[in-house]
């Protein structure tokens, strides 16, 4: 078994750089998304696997750790996606698709049995190793090398083979890969770093809870999160800047880091609305703003001060919003009693809109879901558990992955009817 480099040429059209100057450059549609652009956050995935988060800063260098260094300005304007080599410590170059061959069972007779994890089988020294990159070695040549000096590698079966490689290249390669951030990469990358601060919620779970409360173009939505904003930004992508998304959090200002992790356009942050527990009141009264006349204000006062007069302007119209009502839905993922939330926020929905509450424990949704049967406002409340499991799907290897997370927690679903049914 060895490594083999694609025959398909590069396209050298496709990595062409978007020319930033270009009055036309705006009218592409979703330009943004398309190309790595200036002050916008790309994920980095290593060949470890790793996924590095950066926000790219033009004329700067960027630290890979162990496999190298690379200048932002030549990443910045191509296109997500493709992978690059670090080669003479800072330079880079697109790399064609590296694939194997495919598993043959019938070309060896190997079953590992006389196989031994003997260090001294590999020839090559860490030393002689290291003067291969300082040389100026290819990950891929320098893989080749490892194997070549490797004793016992015919000896092992085409599937310990694929692994070997497999873990030699995580070590060695030095070739990364730009990705957008997508509402699944955001996920994963908190999901696997710590899980705890989105509340524990799977990507299966979140796709249920933007299906059934029915998340579209031009809803207008109550979410409360505190999953540090992931189901706002999961609800903001798929209004795609038509409608609106009211945000109710607790204390002076929300933690929706997510969302600045999306690169979403002003247009789609726009449709985001924040307001506090506190000022969701109307008997809780907030003081007027002093208005000044801005011709007699300058630098950093006329900048305090107009930022001062937007927040409250932006306060005041989600509050008219919010005590408007009619609202398409309301989605929740947070600490308090779900309770405590219907009954606060209910009164702002339109009839016959649905309720989607998530909790990673059972009994918490348990009595809120008795609390709505016996209110005889809400129609068929019923708790659901989130299950999913992933597969590794290759060739003569496709079986469940060996480790996935115990549960996805729980959806109370409902359709609130403001007692239309005669309770």
């Amino acid at each position: 078994m060895s490594l083999e480099k694609s025959d398909n040429p590069v396209d050298s059209q496709t990595f062409d750089e978007v020319d930033l100057n270009n009055k036309d450059f705006e009218q592409i549609e979703d330009a943004d998304t398309l190309h790595i652009m200036n002050n916008q956050y790309v994920f980095i995935v290593l060949p470890s696997g790793n996924i590095k988060v950066l926000k790219l800063q033009k004329d700067t260098t960027v630290s890979l750790g162990k496999f190298g260094t690379f200048h932002t300005n030549d990443i910045i304007g191509k296109p997500f996606g493709h992978s690059y080599e670090i080669y003479d410590r800072d330079k880079i170059k697109v790399i064609k698709n590296v694939a194997f061959h495919e598993v043959d069972l019938d070309e060896s007779d190997a079953n590992n049995q006389q196989t031994i994890d003997d260090p001294s089988k590999q020839k090559l020294s860490y030393q002689d190793i290291e003067q291969l990159k300082k040389d100026g070695l290819e990950g891929q040549d320098i893989i080749k090398k490892v194997i070549e000096s490797h004793s016992s590698f015919d000896k092992k079966t085409e599937y310990s083979k694929a692994k070997y490689i497999k873990r030699k290249e995580s070590k060695f390669s030095r070739v990364f890969t730009p990705v957008r951030p997508t509402l699944y990469s955001v996920w994963e990358y908190f999901f696997a770093k710590n899980p705890s601060k989105i509340r524990d919620m799977r990507i299966d779970t979140l796709s249920q809870m933007l299906t059934l409360s029915n998340v579209r173009a031009n809803a207008k939505l109550l979410v409360v999160d505190d999953t540090q904003g992931l189901l706002i930004t999961g609800v903001m992508e798929r209004l795609g800047g038509y409608g609106v998304v009211l945000g109710i959090h607790d204390g002076e200002n929300h933690n929706y880091d997510i969302v600045r992790y999306m690169n979403f356009s002003k247009k789609v942050n726009e449709s985001l609305m924040v307001l506090s527990w506190q000022q969701i009141f109307k008997e809780e009264c907030q003081a007027p703003f002093n208005y000044q006349d801005e011709s007699q204000l300058s630098g950093k006062e006329l900048k305090f001060y107009l930022r001062k007069k937007a927040n409250y302007e932006k306060i005041q119209e989600a509050r008219k919003i919010l005590w408007q009502g009619g609202f398409d839905g309301l989605l929740v993922a947070s600490q308090y009693q779900p309770e405590s939330i219907l009954e606060t926020l209910v009164p702002y929905l339109a009839r016959s809109r649905p309720i989607i509450i998530y909790h990673i424990n059972r009994e918490v949704l348990v009595n809120t879901c008795v609390h709505m049967r016996i209110s005889g406002k809400f129609l068929n409340p019923q708790i659901t558990e989130s299950w999913l499991r992933g597969y590794q799907v290759l060739p003569g290897r496709t079986h469940p992955s060996m480790s996935t997370s115990g549960g996805g927690g729980y959806l109370l679903q409902t359709i609130y009817t403001r007692g239309l049914l005669g309770v």
